[in-house]
């Protein structure tokens, strides 16, 4: 699956949603009839499509994903907690997560596209592992733009304790409190199932 192709067609071909903005649209309740009954997955089968709801979610290829697991592995700590960790430290998640961006997709064109400085540097990798200390601002020259007006009148504060914290009064900076825990993520996937394919198939 093409991380820039139709998240309403992934979500029905996964039969989960892999986008939060889908919420209204709802692609899983749109179905047309069935008119055949559908097969049942494999281990293979059932396994993949927890790493591609994972990979869809993220937005993420395959290559870079395969990465992180075997950076996680190497840890000898919990291969699925540091995986998760990883995801939820890139920068363009931590945009999303913030509320500075309505999703992870909308967030990496926002970094791609050097609005976003990390401790005052711009940054175009949207993959950038954030650290505890690290601020994240759009830059100065950008809050001009329409999109940041209209955004700012929908952003709220991160829930209390969450490991992003606001550090300005427009909304449009946050500071890295704490890494984040592996519960914090959107578990629309089984993590195990992930660590268990690439383990065995990978």
């Amino acid at each position: 699956m093409d991380i820039r192709g139709s998240r309403c067609k992934y979500s029905r071909a996964l039969g989960r949603k892999v986008d939060q903005k889908l919420e209204d649209k709802d692609p899983l309740s749109r179905r047309g009839p069935i008119r055949r009954r559908a097969r049942k997955k494999s281990d293979y089968g059932l396994h993949l499509t927890e790493v591609q709801v994972c990979r869809m979610m993220y937005g993420i290829y395959e290559r870079q994903f395969r990465n992180y697991f075997k950076k996680a592995k190497a840890t000898g700590e919990n291969t699925a907690d540091v995986l998760l960790t990883s995801l939820e430290r890139r920068l363009d998640n931590a945009l999303y997560r913030s509320g500075m961006a309505t999703t992870r997709r909308q967030a990496r064109q926002m970094v791609t596209h050097r609005h976003i400085a990390v401790n005052g540097k711009p940054l175009d990798r949207p993959s950038y592992q954030l650290r505890v200390g690290d601020v994240i601002e759009v830059k100065g020259g950008k809050l001009a733009k329409p999109f940041y007006k209209t955004l700012q009148e929908e952003l709220v504060d991160p829930n209390p304790g969450f490991w992003l914290q606001r550090d300005g009064k427009d909304g449009f900076k946050f500071k890295v409190d704490r890494l984040p825990n592996p519960d914090e993520a959107e578990q629309n996937f089984d993590p195990a199932y992930i660590v268990e394919f690439y383990s065995k198939y990978v």
